[in-house]
């Protein structure tokens, strides 16, 4: 979905907002104001937090699996390590990406009154997630292994996520080169 300049702008406030405050301490007011308008103009474009949110999480999803796709593609990094490309790049992009900060709080606490629909865009972008890594596995991969191989891989990311939000950056690394010579082992061990 295509939106406007100024729905574009008020989705970029919103999603720093969002990221920063979660959904029940975020103000339309405040999103508005950051935007550059008056509260009644952004009723203009979002019917109100609820949609203004799902919108939100749907760009941020639609990042994500951009940023997937292209670290999966062809094995997506070292050939010993499925998956390495996109595990490698995880908490640069926490760092660097309101929308990846906002995804990984919005997945792991949702707002209470949207929580169905959150998980269930979640699930749709996890799905593409482990199609996208069972496209850049070595196609001599038994098909049992491989899905074995899938969802040790989105288990380890789910972990990483979660270390991500809820630990230092020091622990992070400390778990993402666990993970990474586990899969590795797991991998080898065909």
């Amino acid at each position: 979905m295509s939106l406007s300049p100024s729905a574009q702008k008020i989705c970029d406030v919103a999603v720093k907002h969002f990221a920063q405050f979660g959904y029940d301490a975020s103000s339309l007011a405040a999103i508005a104001e950051g935007a550059g308008m008056r509260k009644p103009s952004l009723y203009a474009h979002f019917a109100g937090k609820d949609a203004l949110f799902l919108q939100v999480l749907e760009t941020a999803l639609d990042e994500e699996k951009v940023v997937a796709r292209a670290a999966l593609a062809a094995g997506g990094g070292s050939s010993e390590v499925p998956g390495d490309g996109y595990i490698s790049g995880l908490q640069e992009r926490y760092d660097g990406s309101p929308h990846f900060q906002f995804l990984l709080r919005t997945v792991y606490a949702p707002p209470v009154a949207l929580r169905e629909q959150v998980i269930e865009k979640y699930r749709g972008y996890e799905s593409e997630l482990r199609a996208a890594f069972m496209e850049g596995l070595d196609s001599n991969l038994a098909q049992d292994r491989a899905i074995l191989l899938a969802e040790a891989f989105l288990g380890v990311v789910d972990s990483l996520q979660v270390e991500l939000i809820y630990n230092s950056p020091q622990t992070f690394e400390v778990r993402r080169d666990a993970m990474r010579l586990m899969l590795g082992t797991f991998a080898a061990a065909q």
